[in-house]
């Protein structure tokens, strides 16, 4: 938003601060200021024209003109023939930069001297107007320009979303106010000007039909107008925030809304029929002729401002063109009101249309800033349009905005915000912010925040309040003070260790997914898992009607989504809880909420991209384990309602069972419409954390290893998980790490067999191993399987 310097010290006296002060003071309170434009006037001088006679030699329409300047009387020539005798006009001297970068020169034109240059709005920065010389109002020839029109310092800010105070400039000025311990020069409420006969409420009828989106409607009635343009000063500070004038009584309202942060509308009262204003919701179809010329096809969930007969303007939005001020208007209605922040911003987006007003009403208006704009803008009106201010508006206040009363222990400020502010600063911060402070008999502080500040609600916010106006700035820097023996905890959090083990999964090519709790029953059902279920009394659907029990209905829908969207090859995984009724009660107590690691993938169509993902899966965990810090958990062949009867491995930490890793049962899948093999994983992650140990660093191995390979051929019943176990034992302590990495039944074993191929790397960590030691031990392990497993090998 663009903020006026100029236009600030109407608020809070600025002397002694210049514009960067401003705008750094403004950025330290919390209004940021992105950029700051000065507008350098002060080299034009005023000049006032003694004589106009046409160039005698130019080919093209030229003036010469003789100016008075106070001192002296200069020649200079313009294109532009309004600057008659008797005008007093800004003047260039030779040597001059003018505002929009043009320099001045001593020149001669066809035989005649120009000794400076009589500037248009356009060259001053005043206007986009090019067409003729600026007439000034007033002033003295020889006064710098800057008697009459001040220079210009434009703050381009960045105001927060809970601040919808400060997009208006006495907002901004009271923070600058509070800033540099000054008093504002207005009261936030104006005084009411209305007196007229009779009451404007008798002139209009106001109704409100849904309060939630209207809380409050002001229609204030002023006669015996005179629509025109506004005063040059008006034009200048529109013009500075990037608003076109177009004429007195609109550009009043847009004044007001820059001034107070309030949006309004001016209607001409005699286009409105039957002298009746209904806030009410749009009727499918309805259409509207908006201000900017464009019809616009209304919907139901918009608000609008209807008259006896047709819509005249969208709420919060944009007027109608059909209810327009023009230059015939000598009544109008004053629209101030309170709209809900919400709506307004859908109907924007709707429309495509977000306007000044409704950038306002978005961040949601306290309704008491609408009488003050409505008081500020028939004051103006009253003034520069000549109109009649009618008593007793009417005013629709269904739902009037209720104070807030906060009590304040005041030393919690100190306590808060680690330094001591003196008492009665902080008091005297709170009340040039516009609070009311009130002392009880037991130190504590009761306070009122103002009208204008929603934002404010609980004694932190009055803490901050202080505290940025003090200056966080003026806190000392200083390290934490020591609250332990060691600044380092003696484990990494349960987030850290859990990061770990993500970017394991993250390696592995899954993408982690966050999913709502509440799952379909029904699905629960399908996968038998829901025997330990809770249903949700007051569910909002059929899809959201069950706590889940577990994480892989979720992770199925995911696949399923993907797929629908010609996805394939998807991996997913979810670290979240789960919730399970207690046994023997449902409904009194708290359920239990294990967390969970929920793993699922989609494993093609082949028997053999299923086992390839299985076993891909068993390597995953290992993995999580492995960082975890964790024992390296155990697999048994296992059966599982859910999974596939030859393709489930339950997963054991010592002897605890942390849960399954395998197939999805063809059955399952088949019933929930998903084509293909799905392999899931779903284990219990609380255990493996309370297990985890610290991970210490180790140096790099200082001995090379020593790899080799063995396949082992056992019996179908035997799993990959004993036979490794065997291995690991006759390893001994110079077997570093063992893995499975392949399967195989065929021609090659006898029926009734499978070998699994395990990679061993060997190392010893205080010498190099020779191949005789190694193959001293691979014998011991091939000698303890086939006593074991009556295993063979395969070379």
């Amino acid at each position: 938003m663009k903020i006026s310097y100029e236009w600030l010290s109407d608020f809070v006296d600025l002397d002694g601060v210049t514009p960067k002060d401003a705008a750094e003071l403004l950025t330290r309170v919390g209004i940021e200021v992105e950029s700051l434009t000065i507008i350098d006037r002060s080299e034009i001088i005023i000049g006032r024209v003694v004589e106009q006679k046409r160039h005698p030699k130019s080919r093209n329409p030229l003036w010469i003109h003789q100016v008075d300047l106070g001192d002296r009387t200069e020649q200079i020539i313009a294109g532009a023939p309004n600057a008659v005798p008797g005008s007093l006009v800004p003047v260039a001297l030779p040597g001059t930069a003018v505002p929009n970068g043009k320099l001045v020169k001593d020149l001669n034109i066809a035989g005649f001297s120009a000794k400076g240059m009589l500037c248009s709005a356009e060259e001053l920065l005043l206007s986009d107007d090019h067409s003729g010389i600026l007439i000034l109002e007033a002033g003295r020839p020889g006064d710098p320009l800057t008697s009459v029109i001040p220079n210009q310092a434009i703050m381009d800010t960045e105001v927060t979303s809970n601040r919808p105070d400060c997009m208006g400039h006495m907002g901004v000025a009271r923070e600058l106010a509070a800033g540099l311990d000054r008093v504002m020069k207005a009261d936030f409420m104006p005084a009411f000007t209305g007196k007229a006969e009779p009451a404007g409420r008798d002139m209009v009828q106001v109704s409100i039909d849904d309060p939630d989106l209207c809380s409050r409607y002001i229609g204030g009635v002023i006669t015996g107008v005179k629509v025109g343009p506004s005063p040059l000063w008006l034009q200048r500070r529109l013009r500075a925030c990037g608003v076109r004038p177009i004429n007195n009584l609109v550009d009043i309202s847009n004044y007001v809304l820059l001034e107070y942060a309030q949006p309004l509308h001016v209607f001409d009262r005699s286009k409105l029929a039957g002298g009746e204003v209904h806030v009410r919701r749009a009727r499918a179809g309805e259409k509207l002729v908006c201000l900017d010329g464009i019809e616009r096809t209304l919907t139901a969930e918009m608000l609008v401002i209807a008259d006896a007969e047709r819509p005249v303007a969208i709420a919060g939005v944009i007027g109608g063109d059909e209810s327009a001020v023009t230059e015939a208007t000598t009544d109008v209605l004053l629209e101030a009101a309170t709209f809900n922040g919400p709506s307004v911003r859908q109907t924007a987006r709707s429309l495509g249309l977000r306007t000044e007003a409704s950038a306002r009403f978005e961040k949601g208006l306290p309704a008491e800033l609408a009488l003050a704009g409505a008081r500020r803008a028939a004051a103006v009106i009253s003034e520069l349009a000549g109109g009649q201010v009618h008593r007793e508006w009417a005013d629709i206040y269904p739902r009037p905005q209720e104070p807030i009363r906060i009590r304040l222990k005041p030393w919690l400020i100190d306590e808060v915000l680690g330094i001591h502010v003196p008492l009665e600063e902080s008091e005297g911060i709170l009340v040039k912010l516009g609070f009311h402070v009130r002392i009880l008999g037991d130190g504590e502080w009761d306070v009122l925040p103002p009208v204008f500040r929603l934002d404010v609600s609980i004694p932190e916010d009055l803490v901050e309040e202080v505290g940025r106006v003090w200056g966080y700035d003026r806190v000392p820097p200083t390290l934490p003070g020591r609250r332990h023996d060691k600044w380092t905890p003696s484990a990494p959090s349960v987030g850290r260790r859990l990061d770990a083990a993500r970017q394991v999964l993250a390696g592995a090519g899954f993408t982690e997914t966050w999913n709502p709790a509440l799952v379909s029953g029904r699905m629960l059902e399908q996968l038998r898992v829901g025997a330990r279920a809770l249903r949700v009394s007051n569910a909002l659907s059929d899809d959201m009607d069950t706590l889940r029990t577990s994480l892989l209905p979720s992770l199925i829908n995911v696949i399923a989504l993907n797929r629908d969207r010609g996805r394939t090859d998807v991996k997913v995984y979810e670290i979240a809880s789960v919730f399970l009724a207690r046994v023997g009660d449902k409904t009194t107590q708290q359920p239990e909420e294990p967390q969970r690691l929920g793993v699922l993938a989609d494993a093609g169509t082949t028997a053999d991209s299923g086992r390839d993902a299985f076993y891909a899966m068993k390597s995953v965990l290992d993995g999580c384990v492995r960082e975890l810090g964790v024992p390296a958990c155990t697999f048994q062949r296992a059966a599982a309602e859910l999974f596939h009867p030859g393709r489930c491995a339950a997963v054991f930490l010592d002897a605890r069972q942390l849960g399954y890793v395998g197939e999805l049962h063809p059955s399952v899948v088949a019933e929930l419409n998903v084509e293909g093999r799905l392999v899931a994983m779903e284990i219990d992650l609380d255990p493996l954390l309370a297990a985890a140990a610290v991970k210490r660093a180790q140096s790099l191995p200082r001995f090379p290893a020593i790899e080799r390979d063995l396949a082992v051929v056992v019996e179908e019943h035997v799993s990959a998980g004993a036979v490794l176990a065997v291995i690991k034992e006759a390893g001994r302590d110079v077997l570093e790490s063992v893995r499975p990495f392949d399967e195989y039944r065929g021609t090659q074993v006898p029926e009734g067999h499978k070998s699994v191929a395990f990679a061993l790397t060997f190392r010893s960590p205080e010498r190099t191993l020779t191949d005789a030691e190694v193959d001293n031990v691979m014998a011991e392990i091939r000698l303890a399987l086939e006593k074991k497993h009556s295993a063979g090998f395969r070379t």
